[in-house]
């Protein structure tokens, strides 16, 4: 997923991901993570939200609270935070903190979703992983989010045994320090995880981090795919490896650990997730009891007008929302 709006997220296909695999502060808000489904039968849902469509006339809605009020949904992921120059994370949700707060103070949940296909993620800019938990730490601290997501989609950039490494050691002295959530958000084949996402997890879980979800990118896959079966094959396959990697999992609780993501509507190749594709992954998520589903992007859950760009709109819809309310099914929730 990108982390502008001059394209929608930019992958190179299953084949591509295959290859490369083999290859290669004032006080708080509470962001509802203490209350995060861990261990429950609810399945979270949480669509992305645009971190750059603040304020921005472009998009159908201008904040969290003006997209509750049209009818959107009751929690997001806040996508994307970045390097804002060195060891600093960018400050998009700490400039709009009062729109956060106020859209959780009439019950919504936020995660912040570090990463995307774009730009320089914060690891790469910290020298090690003491420098790199004091960051994170303090954008714990400036915007109250608890509730962190990893999204890590840049190959060899995003995963490498010294980066792994220092990014499973900050994020186990951010749990300690803060009780953060923690989550990865990954690119899957129908198989499941690539070797990079492989890579990203199991140096988490050797540095003891407590791993809410992993959430498989299940889009993207290459032109002509089926998207009515493939995302359910990636979530089998994920839940297998999640057995595997975490420590003292079942595939019953790999299923409740696992999370699934998909792009509405036309994606960034030649395939399309229509809504009837859509209704089948949430029955799926159902079936098992994910703990996660989500999509990309809410801002793109609108219909589009006379030459919209793909970031605007996702070239299915036909009113306003109708994506978010077939994933909001998955739990019942508006």
């Amino acid at each position: 997923m990108t982390s502008r709006p001059t394209g929608m997220r930019v992958q190179i296909g299953v084949a591509g991901w295959l290859v490369l695999g083999a290859a290669l502060g004032c006080g708080t808000v509470d962001s509802g993570a203490a209350d995060a489904p861990t261990g429950t039968a609810t399945t979270e849902y949480a669509p992305y939200f645009y971190s750059w469509a603040w304020d921005s006339p472009a998009y159908a809605f201008s904040s969290l609270v003006d997209m509750r009020a049209r009818g959107g949904p009751a929690a997001v992921s806040i996508a994307f935070v970045l390097s804002g120059g060195g060891c600093e994370a960018s400050t998009e949700i700490q400039a709009h903190r009062a729109d956060v707060q106020a859209y959780v103070a009439a019950g919504g949940h936020v995660k912040a979703s570090f990463g995307g296909a774009s730009g320089t993620y914060l690891e790469n800019a910290c020298a090690t992983a003491g420098d790199l938990a004091a960051a994170l730490g303090r954008f714990v601290d400036a915007t109250g989010i608890t509730d962190l997501d990893f999204d890590l989609e840049q190959g060899a950039r995003s995963s490498t045994p010294a980066l792994n490494s220092l990014r499973g050691v900050a994020l186990k002295q951010l749990q300690d320090q803060k009780h953060v959530r923690v989550s990865f958000t990954l690119p899957v084949a129908p198989s499941g995880l690539v070797q990079d996402g492989l890579d990203i997890v199991r140096a988490a879980v050797t540095a003891g981090v407590d791993i809410a979800i992993v959430n498989g990118l299940a889009m993207d896959y290459g032109n002509g795919t089926d998207l009515g079966t493939t995302p359910v094959h990636s979530v089998d396959g994920l839940a297998q490896q999640l057995r595997g990697l975490l420590p003292g999992t079942d595939l019953a609780q790999a299923y409740r650990r696992a999370g699934v993501t998909a792009m509405i509507g036309k994606n960034d190749d030649d395939e399309t997730l229509s809504l009837a594709n859509a209704a089948t992954l949430v029955a799926y998520a159902r079936q098992q009891q994910l703990g996660l589903v989500s999509f990309w992007a809410i801002h793109r859950d609108q219909p589009c007008a006379p030459g919209a760009t793909l970031d605007l709109c996702s070239r299915v819809n036909t009113a306003a929302f109708q994506f978010s309310q077939v994933f909001a099914g998955v739990t019942g929730a508006p």
